[in-house]
């Protein structure tokens, strides 16, 4: 589930990722690359992006006549397809993207400069950088020297700078801050409601004149540092509120709630029973701190535990897009939920 192919690599700084040892080329550093020529070679991402025309098979009978008779044969032509571009990859040849003719190409230097000018004053000892699905996605994520923690809990949170960049019209390049803490690298979106979490990302058109933009960009990662500080207040808040071992289980069946079918098959309920005992062993994890296993902080950080690392992905490029390229949606129903089940 981590979507590496045999031509992608990625490198990370000090700690593994998740899926190290399982034949991914994964290049693990003691500190990070300090030059932009050896950041794009540990991440896989030293390469250009070559742009071809596309052609087109064209069989069609043609008449002959060879003095004597007339007759039909088969002829095959191969012309050009306007308006339409291949994108491939300069090392290696291979295909990522068939693109119209007004796509402007962003090679990966555009990304790095951009990368460059976000995490200025960041401690680079703490990130990765790579590439997906065959190099058609490619990221870099940078930790800024701004440690803080939840009351109660003693394992620092720490902002991520992180940008993505994609060469196969799946998105645009994103830059984005995003709380990770570090234990165990979860991600959570302190945004309660969609409307909330607007302007927590900074999207670029897919354009080659993306850094005509960067003091635009600048303003906006610095407003997410303010959101840092909302999200360890409302942390906090949460922190101060006791549950109780009842109502601990009631949030796990609500979390992992029951079909509302009448007819339930076995495999099914044991599907559920399987996954809520998943979350309540986490609560008896180094995950949840002893102080917070009571408290609404400790359900929501649980809900977050669960979604990144215990449930079940539907397709291979769902782990990784859930806890590091966008958002995840079933994050920003957790705390609403916990707040309604602590005010019932």
């Amino acid at each position: 589930m981590h979507e590496m192919t045999d031509e992608d690599r990625m490198y990370s700084v000090r700690s593994a990722p998740w899926h190290l040892g399982t034949g991914t080329n994964v290049l693990m550093l003691d500190t990070a690359p300090e030059t932009r020529t050896a950041r794009m070679e540990a991440s896989g991402q030293a390469w250009t992006v070559e742009t071809e025309p596309v052609y087109r098979k064209l069989t069609r009978e043609v008449s002959t006549f060879d003095g004597w008779s007339r007759g039909t044969v088969e002829s095959t032509t191969y012309p050009e397809v306007p308006d339409w571009q291949l994108l491939t990859r300069s090392d290696t040849g291979s295909l990522l993207h068939v693109a119209r003719g007004t796509y402007e190409v962003v090679q990966n230097v555009v990304g790095h400069e951009l990368f460059e000018v976000l995490s200025t004053g960041a401690r680079l000892d703490d990130g990765t950088g790579g590439t997906v699905k065959g190099g058609a996605v490619c990221y870099l994520a940078a930790r800024l020297d701004e440690p803080q923690t939840v009351n109660g809990d003693t394992s620092p949170i720490y902002p991520y700078v992180v940008v993505t960049w994609a060469h196969d019209g799946s998105g645009a390049i994103q830059a984005r801050r995003t709380n990770v803490r570090v234990v165990c690298w979860n991600t959570l979106s302190l945004s309660e409601t969609e409307a909330r979490r607007a302007g927590r990302a900074f999207t670029f058109r897919h354009t080659a004149r993306v850094l005509e933009r960067i003091d635009e960009a600048k303003r906006v990662i610095a407003g997410m540092r303010d959101e840092a500080a909302a999200f360890i207040e409302l942390s906090n808040e949460l922190a101060a509120i006791p549950v109780t071992d009842t109502q601990r289980e009631l949030f796990v069946e609500r979390f992992i709630p029951a079909p509302v079918a009448e007819v339930v098959s076995d495999r099914v309920r044991q599907n559920i029973e399987d996954a809520r005992t998943a979350v309540r062993g986490i609560f008896s994890s180094p995950t949840i701190p002893e102080v917070h296993r009571n408290t609404a902080y400790g359900l929501v950080s649980a809900g977050v535990e669960y979604l990144d690392h215990l449930r079940g992905a539907r397709n291979s490029d769902t782990y990784l897009g859930r806890t590091l390229l966008r958002d995840e949606a079933l994050k920003s129903k957790l705390i609403p939920m916990v707040r309604e089940l602590v005010s019932a």
